[in-house]
């Protein structure tokens, strides 16, 4: 084939054109190699989010125990019966009576204030100060995936009961 470029004769070689079809051993392996870093250290994310789930809805019921507190000594703020100790005093919610030790709700009776999915298992306990309890019904150690409220560290007016969680093995 001749061109012509201004008068001058040039000659193209077509044989000379070489076409790159596809990727080399070396690209191949590099980008396997990457690809096999990136699983390795995004994994371990991802195996263990079930753990981090029941984790979340044991965190999330120690706020609904905190709010239901609140709640119940709201109301017995306005009813004016958070002078008394023991379990002498009552405040209804929802058409259901329930205890108070200083205007807060008793152990026995949280279990009472909280709705709660299939999920939780509620219990309080029948030894000891018989603290209520909501375990995940899926944890790994019931003891260790729980939210607890513990009313009888009230000894006053002024004290609040004790609300915690625990999700090291949900």
């Amino acid at each position: 084939m001749r061109l012509s470029t201004f008068g001058n004769t040039q000659q193209v070689n077509t044989q000379s054109v070489n076409k790159q079809q596809g990727f080399t051993l070396i690209e191949l392996v590099v980008v396997i190699v990457i690809l096999g870093i990136l699983a390795v250290t995004a994994a371990p994310k991802f195996i263990d989010l079930t753990s981090d789930a029941k984790g979340s809805v044991v965190q999330a019921v120690k706020a609904s125990i905190n709010s239901a507190a609140d709640m119940a000594h709201a109301k017995a703020l306005v009813a004016g019966k958070v002078k008394v100790a023991g379990t002498t005093q009552t405040v209804t919610i929802a058409g259901t009576a329930i205890l108070l030790n200083y205007g807060w709700p008793v152990n026995a009776d949280m279990v009472k204030l909280l709705e709660l999915d299939n999920e939780i298992t509620k219990a309080v306990g029948t030894t000891g100060d018989k603290i209520a309890t909501f375990t995940h019904a899926d944890a790994v150690v019931d003891a260790n995936c729980q939210a607890l409220y513990n009313s009888t560290s009230v000894t006053d007016a002024e004290t609040r009961p004790s609300i915690s969680a625990d999700v090291t093995d949900c």
